[in-house]
């Protein structure tokens, strides 16, 4: 793949942004599958990973040993009904398009592709199904293909999705040129460094923040949803992440370029430089140094996706036996506005039942030794802009009372797991008795 040119790196971000100042609304669109559903967005950035993370390794085959995410076994139990449905009977469009998305998600876009063209052909002049086949040919990089398709699914989109079709549209042909070498059309001039030419960390000059159009991150992180795996959207991610006051998000966003995706572009690597030495150089966290991040970047949502509305198909529960317990459970635990827990039936069911739960450590005061702490889904850089919701995090008492020292690494811990009764002041989550090893 050719090296980017000089300010291609900010030119991409440009184009989604400068599109979205044509269209206003909250959109859903790229991928189209019925049973995704998506809180409010923008979301807080460390929400967004979180969710990207998981559409992304729902696509990887585990390895030996290693348990397969509820995630996964949700969207691998709806491609299996799928399956035995369409040899019981034709699919419908609908059930189509889902077949295509759900092919697309797991990593398999040469059968959605195969399954998508097949339903084109049985059902003409459909929507969802053009639109998940543009995302197919798009996803194998044929974007002149993609861009065919997603023409015609733009003549035939209703008004909810017409814009998003076209923010689509206006992306492949962007990738089409970055294939060929070309340099991106530099549409709107917003800049990430000074008048001086200096790239600014945790921030952007004030003068540009008139550009920015009220839905500019939302819609960046909605595009980011639909293609998890497109690390050059991933790079702009980062570059928009700092420019909104969080540069220890930005500087996890290109750290994932450089190690997980192995981009070598040459302001990428710059920037992740400076944003890295400027984040080992803070201070420790104290509010009155991070007012900075509550600027014009307002997330509405913890994370993208509804988790509450995903009906999972969980095993059952054994009395005598360890069992596991997935953050996407956890994860559908409601809190009223009187601050009292609504507990999902087989949550309740494992209460004080001992349970598995692999996570990362996080201090509860400024301790780093400790024999209680919290269990995270994913690891926190700044507690500040990256808290987790409630229904995000695990209280782990360790037995005999134990003291241990923080790591960054992952831990799995066995324990019994313990509910908040009525006490808003307390986690909604504890695991007591609690026991753990470092993951694998």
């Amino acid at each position: 793949m050719p090296p980017f040119p000089p300010k291609l790196c900010f030119l991409k971000a440009l184009g989604l942004i400068i599109s979205f100042f044509l269209f206003q609304g909250t959109l859903i669109a790229g991928i189209y599958y019925s049973q995704e559903s998506f809180n409010e967005l923008p979301s807080q950035w460390r929400g967004l990973l979180m969710d990207q993370r998981q559409l992304r390794q729902l696509a990887i085959e585990p390895k030996a040993k290693q348990a397969t995410s509820e995630f996964r076994k949700k969207y691998l139990q709806d491609l299996s009904r799928l399956g035995k449905l369409s040899k019981e009977r034709k699919l419908l469009p609908e059930e189509f398009a889902d077949l295509g998305a759900l092919l697309i998600r797991l990593n398999q876009a040469p059968l959605a592709l195969e399954t998508l063209r097949k339903a084109d052909r049985e059902y003409p002049q459909n929507f969802r199904i053009l639109a998940n086949l543009a995302s197919a040919w798009q996803t194998l990089g044929e974007f002149e293909r993609a861009i065919q398709v997603s023409d015609q699914a733009i003549t035939l989109a209703p008004g909810k999705y017409l814009n998003a079709e076209r923010l689509q549209l206006f992306w492949i042909k962007q990738l089409k040129k970055q294939k060929a070498g070309q340099k991106f059309e530099n549409l709107f001039n917003l800049q990430y460094e000074s008048a001086e030419g200096k790239y600014l960390s945790g921030g952007i000059d004030p003068s540009q923040l008139k550009n920015i159009p009220a839905d500019a991150i939302a819609t960046v992180q909605l595009l980011a949803l639909w293609f998890p795996a497109d690390s050059f959207l991933l790079m702009q991610l980062g570059e928009i992440a700092n420019a909104s006051g969080d540069p220890e998000v930005a500087l996890n966003m290109m750290d994932g370029c450089v190690t997980e995706f192995g981009l070598r572009e040459g302001m990428l690597l710059e920037h992740r430089r400076i944003l890295k030495e400027y984040v080992q150089g803070r201070k420790t966290a104290k509010d009155e140094k991070h007012q900075d991040h509550k600027n014009w970047f307002l997330p509405k949502s913890m994370r993208p996706f509804a988790l509450d509305k995903m009906d999972l198909d969980l095993p059952p529960i054994k009395a005598n036996a360890v069992n596991l317990l997935p953050w996407l459970v956890l994860a559908q635990t409601q809190v009223d506005r009187k601050a009292l827990a609504q507990y999902p039936m087989y949550l309740k069911q494992l209460e004080n039942q001992k349970v598995q739960i692999e996570g990362h450590m996080q201090p509860v005061g400024e301790e780093h030794e400790s024999s209680t702490f919290l269990l995270l889904e994913n690891p926190v850089g700044c507690w500040y802009c990256e808290m987790p919701s409630l229904n995000g995090m695990v209280l782990v008492e360790l037995k005999d009372s134990k003291v241990v020292r923080m790591s960054r690494q992952a831990q799995i811990i066995k324990g019994k797991l313990q509910l908040r009764k009525d006490d808003p002041e307390k986690f909604l989550f504890t695991i007591l008795e609690a026991e753990m090893q470092q993951a694998p």
